[in-house]
Parts: structure tokens; sequence; C-alpha cells
């Protein structure tokens, strides 16, 4: 890829201070998590937002196409993405620059709002794909536990092709409600 992308750190000189701080956050209930994440982005306390995609997928979506394939399904029909626990977007419009019709699950309303804001800062960039051209993405507000969410995304009948989480932010026991 030929942007450049500044040398940040996942959380910062204070590590273990953060994850100090961020283990007796969310040494709550499951149920009370989506306010506390909520917490986190009003105070701004959002250390693993390092201000730009993943570079990982940026590089399997440009340089390894042969991982994902096209973001085009053979009648022609976009691929649907979802990121789940999008926080302030990136991914999600890395996926849809790159062909895909991709959706931001977030379960904090503040991180909702940032999302916004990284759109109006990105809404210059062109298509990266220009074979495909651009998909469409949408942020929808919802926990990924729970099944409201997958109506509001349009996703009852139709599902999403493509799944991406590199951050897992979840208690061991359960992880396994992912699969």
């Amino acid at each position: 890829m030929t942007d450049t992308q500044p040398e940040t750190p996942l959380i910062g000189s204070n590590a273990p201070d953060a994850r100090a701080r961020l283990l007796a956050h969310f040494n709550h209930d499951y149920e009370k998590h989506p306010t506390l994440w909520d917490d986190l982005y009003k105070q701004d306390f959002i250390p693993w937002d390092k201000g730009f995609s993943n570079p990982a997928l940026a590089d399997t979506l440009s340089d390894r196409t042969d991982i994902l394939g096209s973001p085009m399904h053979s009648l022609g029909r976009r691929k649907r993405a979802l990121v789940p626990g999008c926080g302030k977007g990136y991914d999600v419009l890395l996926l849809a620059s790159f062909g895909y019709d991709a959706f931001g699950l977030e379960v904090s309303e503040r991180a909702l709002e940032a999302c916004k804001e990284t759109v109006q800062k990105a809404s210059d960039t062109r298509p990266t794909n220009s074979e495909h051209g651009k998909g469409s993405f949408n942020f929808v507000s919802g926990d990924f536990f729970k099944d409201g969410w997958v109506e509001k995304a349009g996703a009852a009948n139709d599902g999403f092709d493509l799944i991406y989480d590199y951050t897992v932010c979840l208690e061991e026991r359960r992880r396994s409600l992912l699969a």
C-alpha cells in the first residue's frame, strides 16, 4: 500500500497502566459492557485506536487477493462484510473502498458518532479497487450477541460473506459464542 501511516504504539508508553485500567473497567457483568465501552469513548480513553485501518487488512486486500477473492459475487452483487466492534470505522471504510458493501457494528453510541467524523475526514478518498469501484458502508448500533442489529443491517436473509475482527475483546468464557 502506498499510504504512509504514523508510527503509533498500540497502547502507548504507559501500556501496563492502560491494560490495568481496561481490566478494572470491564471487571463487571457483561450486560454492563455496552455502557462501559461508551464511557471509554466519552473519556477519549481509546488506547487501541491507532488512527487508521489495520495494515494487515490493507495489505491483504491490495496484495493478497487470493485470500479473500473478489469483492463481487459471480452474479454481479457485491459481497457483504461485517466489522463487529468497528470503533471509529477505519476498517469498514477500507473494505468499502475495495468494493465490499461494508457494515460496522458498534455497541458504543459515542463510537458511532466518531464513525461519522471518520467518514467526513475520508470523504475525498477514491476507490482503491478501480476494477470494481467503491462499495457502500453503513454503521449499525447493536450488540453482536443479540439479534436486533441483524435486521437493521439488512442481513436477516443474506447474512455476510466476510466477518472481520482482529481485536476480539471478550472475557474468555464468551469467546466461543463468536463461532
